[in-house]
């Protein structure tokens, strides 16, 4: 049995409808991420699983239970807030033990636990402070020792990390996820950043105009996108127009020439398609090298200095280019502005989008 389900839930606030037939099935222990753009509907599903929200249409569950129109302390969810909503005049150990006390736990075992939370997330002996006197990053961390003392059925992250600064947010994600496998507890983020989703999940929820446009596996979704939206929000993407000669073969004329992606394609001849192809995907062709089976030509016209990567872009065609990600090992072996070089790419990395 599915430990959260959410069935054909619908809402809206007025006329504006936000969120449209959502469906999503958790498992124990199971991260899911949701994941899209601001104004997607992923804040609004989390507030309706938490109960702060009710929704227009649909149902949802914990273990089996309807919990579509209890009160959020009767759901039993812990949740970390975006801004991690600490109690001004209690510590840190007070603001954990909150909740504990709320239930009826008794002092002494809620003490216990208060101390194997704040150890589990790197907090001993900070239980006697305030907030004030605590980092951005230490308050998070109380927030969170918070939200799973009660040992929840289900966790709800509302970007929590957003408000932290880079190298922190690197840290903590880390943190978050080794907690909750350690502890077991199924778990629904709520962020914006793909790389976040990406590092974190089992799966990922992408939202678009408050739909699920693809639920996956991280690499799923990263390589296998299954709508325009997807492929063009998730990463850099290179995106070539045609027209499908060939669908037998796979052929398909671009303005950059004819390509042959030797697989059957649905459709039919004459039809417009796009080929979606990821900068990482593509190589440089060198003298004596053989391409993937796909390859394209055009002038170099740019770059820029990522760090580890250098992506570089090429004109392939009249209003048309492409970029390509190489290491920064490899940059010696990198043509200059203005020169011609060829590309490759394997048939199966070239993403078709109707």
């Amino acid at each position: 049995m599915s430990v959260l389900t959410i069935h054909s839930v619908n809402k809206s606030f007025g006329s504006n409808r936000v969120v449209t037939n959502f469906d999503l099935s958790m498992e124990n222990k199971e991260f899911i991420s949701l994941l899209g753009p601001s104004g997607c509907g992923k804040t609004t599903v989390l507030r309706m699983v938490a109960g702060f929200e009710t929704p227009s249409t649909g149902s949802i569950a914990i273990d089996g239970q309807d919990i579509t129109m209890l009160r959020p302390n009767q759901r039993k969810i812990g949740m970390m807030f975006q801004s991690y909503a600490l109690f001004p005049n209690l510590t840190a150990a007070g603001n954990v033990a909150f909740g504990l006390k709320v239930a009826g736990m008794p002092r002494e075992e809620a003490n216990k636990r208060v101390d194997e939370m704040l150890s589990m997330v790197g907090l001993s002996g900070f239980g006697g402070r305030y907030p004030f006197q605590l980092s951005g990053g230490q308050q998070q961390r109380v927030a969170l020792a918070r939200a799973i003392a009660p040992r929840p059925k289900v966790l709800l992250l509302d970007e929590p990390l957003s408000a932290l600064d880079a190298k922190i947010r690197v840290s903590l994600r880390s943190e978050i996820r080794a907690i909750q496998q350690e502890l077991g507890i199924t778990t629904l983020f709520v962020t914006h950043d793909q790389e976040e989703a990406m590092v974190m999940s089992d799966r990922v929820v992408v939202m678009n105009g408050g739909r699920a446009d693809q639920v996956g596996k991280p690499d799923d979704i990263y390589n296998r996108p299954a709508t325009r939206f997807v492929a063009e929000f998730i990463g850099a993407l290179n995106l070539v127009q045609g027209r499908l000669l060939d669908p037998a073969s796979g052929e398909i004329e671009t303005k950059a020439g004819t390509v042959k992606l030797s697989r059957p394609i649905k459709g039919s001849s004459g039809q417009n398609v796009s080929l979606a192809i990821r900068p990482e995907m593509l190589r440089l062709l060198h003298a004596g090298d053989t391409g993937d089976g796909v390859t394209f030509s055009g002038k170099l016209i740019g770059r820029e200095f990522l760090g580890a990567i250098i992506r570089i872009r090429v004109q392939i065609a009249d209003e048309q280019s492409l970029i390509i990600d190489c290491f920064n090992r490899d940059s010696g072996t990198i043509p200059q502005s203005g020169q011609d070089i060829m590309m490759t790419v394997r048939p199966e990395e070239v993403v078709l989008l109707d």
